[in-house]
């Protein structure tokens, strides 16, 4: 009767055909896992573009109240500064509380995009061995590069500087000016003037170290 023979007794084709075998399973359990890791940072990626898509949407929504909000009280004010300029008051409150809503939606979407430069796309660049993989993200970088820093800074932060800070600081200086009638006059006007005044420094500060903070990390 014949006997199976181990695998180290055997030699020439026999042996061949068996080695081969084996590596190439081990070639195809190294793309399989390699494949999967892939498909991992990718699902990841597409995840945080999503919720990128999400904060964006939001932010857009709180600077379109906030300028809903402002053309309103402008408007009523106008149509009777005497009896309503108190309402002048509202805009810092309002649009600081909004401001800093709109804040932390920017942030966040900052913190994504920064993940994405400097986590996903190096391991996408080094399982793929491309260092196009992300090239459309790569190309908006080296773009933003390109302008001078006053440029960069003012397209990430014009909008909250026009839409919620400038208009703070008018409603507050204006405010100053108008006659303390109507609702609102005496101690409660003082109140109100002081704490749209704190909410705005608040929103300020937020708006510079948010600025010094991503500069900081684009030139180191």
């Amino acid at each position: 009767m014949g006997q199976h023979l181990p695998l180290h007794t055997l030699s020439g084709d026999g042996e061949g055909k068996i080695l081969s075998g084996q590596a190439s399973k081990k070639v195809s359990d190294i793309n399989v896992s390699l494949q999967a890791d892939i498909e991992c940072w990718l699902e990841e990626h597409r995840a945080l573009t999503s919720e990128i898509r999400l904060q964006l949407t939001s932010m857009h929504h709180m600077v379109i109240l906030n300028i809903t909000a402002l053309g309103t009280i402008t408007s009523l004010v106008l149509s009777n500064v005497g009896e309503l300029g108190f309402l002048l008051l509202i805009i810092p409150i309002l649009s600081s509380i909004i401001g800093i809503i709109a804040y932390f939606h920017s942030r966040r979407m900052s913190q994504i995009g920064h993940y994405i430069e400097q986590e996903i796309t190096p391991k996408l660049v080094n399982l793929t061995g491309d260092s196009k993989v992300m090239g459309w993200e790569s190309y908006i970088r080296g773009e933003e590069h390109k302008r001078n820093k006053f440029a960069r800074w003012f397209s990430m932060s014009g909008a909250m500087l026009l839409t919620f800070i400038l208009p703070n600081i008018l409603a507050l200086i204006f405010a100053s000016f108008v006659p303390q009638k109507g609702l609102v006059a005496g101690t409660a006007w003082c109140v109100l003037w002081v704490v749209g005044l704190v909410l705005t420094i608040i929103l300020v500060s937020l708006f510079i170290v948010e600025r010094k903070f991503w500069f900081g990390k684009e030139n180191s």
